[in-house]
């Protein structure tokens, strides 16, 4: 069964280490604005942590051919030594969680960490877990499920 991130907004704290662990674990740099994930505070103080799906509609536009979709985790992946930088994915993504590194001049994006997401791994409060895709697809269903309801009640 595949995995893939999933996300509860009602238990993120807006700490941010999901970010950290990302650059640190991608660049060997603690910077945010260098993460491939993006927690999105609304008020009130409402964080949300957006993460990439691994839909996939970014490796058909690209010219170059440079992303894909490893098989062992399903993960859409850049290859570096293909990709221009031309912006083009960062486009078609419906969730914006694609974006060019400035320092690298290179389209990145999450790749899952090989199988191993660091920022699940150290997200001390289970906002982000690395999970079965159908239990992830249950726990979206819920969450939607609690939104709809409480907005209906107010």
């Amino acid at each position: 069964m595949p995995k893939v991130l999933s996300v509860d907004p009602s238990r993120c704290t807006g700490c941010h280490r999901c970010e950290m662990w990302c650059s640190l674990t991608k660049y060997d740099e603690i910077n945010p604005s260098r993460s491939n994930i993006y927690v999105i505070r609304r008020e009130p103080a409402v964080d949300v942590p957006m993460v990439c799906i691994q839909c996939g509609l970014c490796i058909d536009v690209c010219p170059r051919n440079a992303l894909k979709r490893v098989r062992k985790t399903g993960a859409v992946v850049v290859d570096a030594e293909l990709c221009t930088g031309c912006g083009i994915c960062v486009k078609v993504c419906p969730y914006g969680v694609l974006r060019v590194d400035e320092e690298t001049g290179v389209a990145a994006k999450c790749d899952l960490c090989g199988g191993s997401p660091a920022c699940a791994a150290h997200c001390p409060h289970e906002a982000i877990r690395y999970m079965d895709a159908s239990k992830a697809a249950a726990k979206r269903r819920e969450i939607w499920a609690v939104a709809l309801a409480a907005k209906n009640r107010a």
